[in-house]
């Protein structure tokens, strides 16, 4: 897995993530987002339209990097969750829990709305 800064849009950082979220990646996609909060970002989109896989370290990172972005003033919003990881999320009720949007201008509109 990666976690890559795509762009910024204004003050919008969107990172993708690619692959799978695990137990043995988890770590650094955390260590990635609080980096990019450390240095002043308060709006972020983590990407997912490239992630095929999660695992329940996966989950416990997705809810980790929401609530310390809550925790240092951020925002962070997930997008284009597709496949058996939108389902899993369903499943595990943190749809209702985190920020998800069809995609990453869906994502970006609502930073904007808000």
């Amino acid at each position: 897995m990666e976690v890559l800064l795509e762009e910024i849009d204004d003050d919008i950082h969107v990172l993708r993530a690619d692959g799978g979220i695990n137990g043995e990646n988890a770590e650094q996609m955390v260590d990635d987002v609080v980096r990019t909060i450390d240095e002043g970002a308060r709006k972020i989109i983590v990407d997912c339209s490239g992630l095929e896989v999660i695992s329940s370290a996966g989950l416990a990172t997705l809810l980790m990097l929401h609530s310390r972005g809550r925790t240092h003033g951020a925002e962070v919003k997930v997008a284009a969750v597709n496949g058996i990881v939108a389902q899993v999320l369903q499943i595990t009720r943190l749809n209702v829990v985190l920020s998800i949007h069809p995609d990453v201008n869906r994502a970006k509109l609502a930073f904007r709305e808000g």
